[in-house]
């Protein structure tokens, strides 16, 4: 029986561009675009993540820092993925706005552990470097703690090449310092 909320939820997907995805493990997401409506789906999302997620990423973990990833969702780059009507996932890119950087943009990744190795990283790069060449980017790079072998082994499996190496760059919440690599494709 669906509920007053989930009514609403479903309602507000007919209105946008929506993917449904099946994942290795038989679940299926929602992949859409953020909206300015998703704030609290984010915080939640990132509220939730376990110490091994946090450990290898620096996603927003207070308001101040939702709030600029949400300033971000008019311009059509972020990506959610939903499931059972909470995030389990985002992805952006974002685009230098210098004239000197134009076609240039960097991009980031995070899922809820839950939905690690099941195939919904491999979706939502996928649809983000679309995404992105479809808005004109012409190269695209990140940054990624070296030791997070999983995400490495992702942005390879999609084209990125290590381009540098920042030492000691990253202070984890295990009190180590990490080495950072700057991966980058030409899209």
């Amino acid at each position: 029986m669906k509920t007053e909320k989930s009514m609403k939820f479903d309602d507000e997907l007919l209105h946008m561009e929506v993917w449904r995805e099946k994942l290795r493990d038989g679940r299926e997401v929602v992949v859409r675009f953020l909206t300015h409506n998703d704030k609290k789906l984010l915080l939640d999302m990132v509220n939730g993540f376990s110490d091994h997620v946090i450990l290898w990423g620096s996603p927003p973990y207070d308001e101040a820092k939702i709030d600029r990833w949400m300033n971000g969702a008019d311009r059509g780059l972020s990506l959610v993925a939903v499931y059972n009507q909470k995030f389990v996932g985002i992805s952006a890119s974002y685009t230098n706005l210098l004239p000197r950087g134009k076609g240039i943009g960097g991009m980031m990744i995070y899922l809820h552990q839950e939905f690690h190795g099941v195939g919904l990283g491999t979706i939502m790069m996928m649809k983000l470097l679309d995404l992105a060449k479809d808005k004109g980017l012409h190269r695209i790079s990140l940054e990624v703690v070296e030791d997070n072998k999983a995400a490495v082994r992702l942005y390879e499996k999609f084209g990125f090449k290590v381009e540098g190496k920042l030492v000691d760059a990253y202070y984890g919440i295990d009190e180590k310092y990490h080495n950072m690599l700057v991966m980058g494709k030409i899209l």
